[in-house]
Formats: structure tokens, sequence, C-alpha cells
């Protein structure tokens, strides 16, 4: 039998439970994401939108325990996170998100998409798991985090500061693997010690103490 089968909307779950069911199985059987894969991939064609939520939420929850097993998927993913469904959209994006780090080849000519989809994006969930994916990505070397340093400063303030603590998660990323940017980091990270939300403020502190300060 198909693990396609055992998904929540062909179960007719209304809840998540039944993928991660399946979730599970793809740790303990990682050769069942090809065929979650194959699924996505021929669903962006036909009308089962239900069904590409689905395969992109297993990849989200297989992805929070192991990332490396969907690294090799985050191609497939990467055509989901403009699809015109909220769902689909936060799910490939959150697992994109959780898969940046070891899959830094796709990201990182996503950049530019994923700076747009900051900007835009009229979903706060999306947002947030767009920046996510940048500050993963930044923290994966020098280069990286040169090239996201931009992407991560106009998140702070875009969409009047919602997504400043994802952002500043993403910058200390950059302060570990930059430490030549600790003086202009700190400096960020000042500017958001109060006020905000108790999110951005400890995220503030975090990015303070790891450029030399506390």
């Amino acid at each position: 039998m198909s693990v396609l089968n055992d998904l929540s909307s062909q179960k007719g779950d209304r809840t998540a439970q039944s993928n991660l069911t399946v979730a599970a199985r793809c740790l303990k059987k990682p050769a069942l994401l090809q065929e979650i894969a194959g699924a996505l991939t021929n669903a962006l064609t036909g009308k089962d939108v239900p069904l590409l939520g689905d395969c992109a939420e297993v990849f989200t929850e297989v992805a929070k325990a192991n990332p490396g097993l969907v690294a090799p998927y985050a191609g497939t993913l990467v055509a989901l996170i403009l699809h015109p469904k909220t769902r689909v959209r936060w799910e490939a994006m959150h697992a994109l998100a959780l898969t940046a780090a070891a899959a830094p080849r796709t990201v990182a000519p996503l950049l530019p998409r994923l700076r747009e989809i900051i900007k835009a994006d009229e979903s706060v969930i999306v947002r947030d798991y767009a920046v996510d994916a940048v500050g993963s990505y930044a923290g994966t070397g020098s280069a990286a985090a040169k090239a996201s340093f931009p992407i991560l400063v106009e998140a702070l303030a875009a969409w009047k500061g919602k997504q400043a603590g994802h952002a500043l998660n993403g910058l200390l990323e950059v302060a570990r693997v930059t430490p030549g940017r600790a003086q202009e980091l700190h400096a960020i990270a000042e500017r958001y010690l109060e006020g905000g939300t108790g999110v951005t403020r400890k995220a503030a502190w975090a990015l303070l103490k790891a450029t030399g300060q506390s």
C-alpha cells in the first residue's frame, strides 16, 4: 500500500496526526520520502492542493528531526514557496528553513526570491520562515553570511518589525561565522533591547552576548 494513502487528506483526517504518523515512518525508512517527493511534484500540475500541503508537512516534520534527510528534496520544496494556497507556502517554507543549513547550494540562488517574499507575502508565518531560511543559510559560511546580511537587516524593519526577532536570530548566525562584524552587529542589537516583543528582546540580548557584550 502506498504511504500516500495514509496522509491526512487521503484518510479524511482533519488533524495533522496522520501526517505526523507518516513522517515518523519516513524517519524510520527514509526511502519513503521519494514517494512523498514524487507525489508533491505530480500534484503541482493538478488540483489536489490538500495533498501538496500534506506532503510539505511531512517534509517539515522529518526536517525537525533530521534535516539531512530532507536536504536532497530542497529543490522540490522551492517549487511550493510561491503557491497561492497559504498553508502550502508556509509548510514548504518551514521545511526549507529547517533544511537551509544542510542545503546551502539550493538556498544561495534563492536569496533574491526570499527577499521579495519577506517584503511582500501577506502571511506572517511565511515571512517568519523565509527570514529563518535566510538566517540558517547565513550560518553556513562567511560568503553566505555576507550575502544574507543585507536581507536580514531589511527584515528587521519590514512589516513594522514583525519579523525582527527572526531577523536578529539570523544575525546571530552572521555573528557566529563573521566575527569581524561584531561591532556593527552589537550596535544593531542595542536598538532592540527595549520595546518590541519579548521574543525580539531575547534575540537582541543573545546577539549582544555573541558580539562580546553582556
